[in-house]
């Protein structure tokens, strides 16, 4: 998350390794493949459930809000404080692949991918992205398509804003890392995955980059933050470009070979670069063609009573005030504003959990009246299972049976940054309940 000094592999690989970011990619290809002409949210929802067993961030909340039921136009803010991250920006590739020169339906689709595990933000830079693909993919200029990719996101956004910094420093020929300060200085965020920024980071290494692939690849990396995607993002974008050629001291070393990671199951890998080109350009025109792009909802539509959900369970706060219902992360206001909440955990198996509390302004998490974890405040708040830190988690095997669990806040701030979460050894999610929740992942996650 700081200015870096890269200027070549280090160290120099043998091979390009699995990254969820091209995986997702070959899931969504193996959809368009085994599908009709066309896509709905209920069709990459079964792809989700089916083939992609991640945990990270959104993943994660996108799996565990379709295996509760939640409402598929809401499914990806329902609870999900990575809405306005990088799992989405990062896949957009294949829509322009399918849509060459296509910029609305490059963009409709996009957006219908993003909207699974994604907000506004999230699903504002894959569509910029999408759309600037398809159009230099089909030998518009680069600033052309960066201005046309604009017009197609909402200007009251973030990332737009975000991307104007960018685009106006680079008209006013200020320095790349004067620019690349002021970014940060606007849209930094302790969440490296933060999507405006790294999508605006990918345009400032782009722009500056001067379509040289190297230099811009570097300035990428050496940017910071989300740097496999935003580097990601450069490169695919400059091979999309007649006019870019990729040395060939970034290609030897990677080699040809595509690879899945253990969390794609059932789904048919190329096994090369060529049999991916080959396998993409046979499905064009395939789907069908589409305009006009369909944003989510800014907020939730999911009725306040959650208790027609699987998987939900009934918090007492601790002023005595009035039950409230949740299920796992985030902890709602009441609780916050009462400086804690008790409530039960019923467990019927032997296998061991990871119990999670982080607070923002410190906080204990007991069981059974024994403390469990005793988070201290100021730890960086992201509420992933695998990123926070060792002081937030406790590794623990209950016993089979109802444990009474309590949490004290130190504040009784409303509005404070606070959740719990109960997960696997594999850090996926895990229900307080007795009754298991359908899809379960089958395998751990990697990395």
């Amino acid at each position: 998350m700081q200015r870096q000094h890269y200027t070549y592999y280090d160290p120099v690989p043998t091979v390009a390794p699995p990254n969820d970011d091209l995986e997702l990619q070959l899931v969504w290809l193996h959809l368009v493949e085994s599908s009709g002409s066309e896509l709905t949210r209920a069709d990459f929802a079964a792809a989700w459930l089916r083939h992609i067993h991640y945990m990270w961030d959104e993943y994660g909340r996108c799996r565990w809000n379709l295996r509760r039921g939640v409402c598929l136009d809401d499914v990806g803010i329902f609870e999900n404080p990575f809405h306005a991250a990088m799992g989405s920006p990062i896949r957009s590739e294949i829509w322009a692949c399918l849509f060459p020169g296509d910029a609305g339906s490059a963009g409709y689709y996009a957006a219908l991918d993003a909207s699974l595990d994604h907000g506004q933000e999230g699903i504002a830079g894959e569509v910029f992205f999408a759309v600037m693909q398809s159009l230099v993919l089909a030998g518009s200029p680069l600033r052309e398509a960066v201005d046309a990719a604009l017009r197609q996101i909402p200007a009251a956004s973030e990332t737009a804003w975000a991307l104007d910094l960018v685009l106006e420093a680079h008209r006013q020929r200020l320095e790349a890392w004067t620019c690349w300060q002021r970014l940060l200085g606007l849209h930094g965020s302790e969440n490296f995955t933060h999507a405006p920024l790294n999508v605006a980071l990918t345009l400032w290494a782009l722009l500056y980059g001067e379509e040289d692939f190297e230099k811009s690849i570097l300035l990428a990396t050496n940017g910071g933050y989300d740097t496999d995607c935003t580097a990601a993002t450069v490169g695919a974008t400059l091979g999309m470009m007649p006019a870019v050629s990729i040395p060939g001291r970034w290609k030897e070393p990677i080699g040809e070979g595509v690879y899945l990671g253990p969390g794609i199951l059932e789904v048919p890998a190329p096994r090369t670069l060529g049999e991916l080109t080959q396998h993409t350009g046979a499905l064009i025109g395939k789907l069908t063609v589409k305009s006009g792009i369909k944003w989510v909802a800014p907020h939730p539509q999911v009725p306040p009573d959650l208790r027609g959900l699987p998987g939900t369970i009934e918090l007492q706060p601790l002023d005595n005030s009035a039950p409230v219902f949740w299920s796992n992360g985030e902890l709602p206001a009441a609780v916050k504003a009462a400086g804690g909440a008790t409530w039960h955990w019923e467990v019927a198996h032997q296998d061991p959990s990871v119990l999670i509390c982080l607070a923002r302004s410190g906080a204990k998490l007991s069981i059974d009246e024994k403390t469990i974890v005793d988070c201290p405040p100021g730890q960086p708040y992201v509420p992933a299972p695998h990123r926070c830190p060792k002081e937030s988690r406790a590794y623990l095997t209950p016993g089979i049976g109802s444990h009474a669990l309590k949490l004290k806040l130190n504040s009784c701030d409303a509005a404070q940054e606070v959740a719990v979460m109960l997960t696997y050894p594999d850090y996926h999610l895990c229900p307080w309940t007795i009754e298991e929740l359908p899809h379960r992942a089958q395998l751990p996650a990697s990395g």
